[in-house]
């Protein structure tokens, strides 16, 4: 996720989705999330091609202070044609103590802790080299459709 963020006043429940499909088979090794003082949960989960789901991230209480990179214990293997799904939710109410607006007030992205943010990364590897060229090419093009996402209101 980039941008998009539009978080109306005294919305207990914003949600941001993505998704982007695996053009090669890959190893994840970890995963991270960002987000400033809105954000309340992350999760990072994966669809297999045989409809099976795997949870690769939760964060069920976001704080700030998590920013980091998370490791798995093992590599997890993600065949070709796995959907990676994100979601992040925002808390803009007067109920949520770490928003710094009194009253709440509309929300959008921004670099200062009292705009927002989001985004939710996997750390894979492809298997092989020409896995890796569909990997850089599939997630270039994802990005450059991401920038111009609309805004919701």
């Amino acid at each position: 996720m980039v941008s998009g963020i539009n978080i109306p006043p005294d919305e207990p429940r914003y949600v941001l989705r993505d998704s982007f499909t695996l053009p090669a088979d890959v190893d994840a090794i970890g995963a991270s999330g960002y987000a400033h003082l809105l954000a309340r949960e992350m999760k990072l989960t994966a669809r297999l091609p045989g409809g099976g789901t795997r949870g690769l991230l939760w964060i069920d209480r976001w704080d700030v202070a998590w920013q980091e990179t998370y490791y798995f214990a093992a590599p997890v293997r993600l065949p070709r044609g796995t959907v990676i799904h994100s979601e992040i939710t925002y808390d803009n109410s007067a109920g949520n103590p770490r928003n710094p607006s009194t009253p709440p007030r509309r929300v959008t992205w921004g670099p200062t802790l009292t705009d927002e943010r989001g985004g939710l990364t996997l750390l894979v590897a492809a298997r092989d080299e020409a896995g890796a060229a569909a990997l850089t090419a599939a997630r270039a093009q994802h990005f450059q459709e991401l920038l111009v996402r609309p805004i919701r209101r």
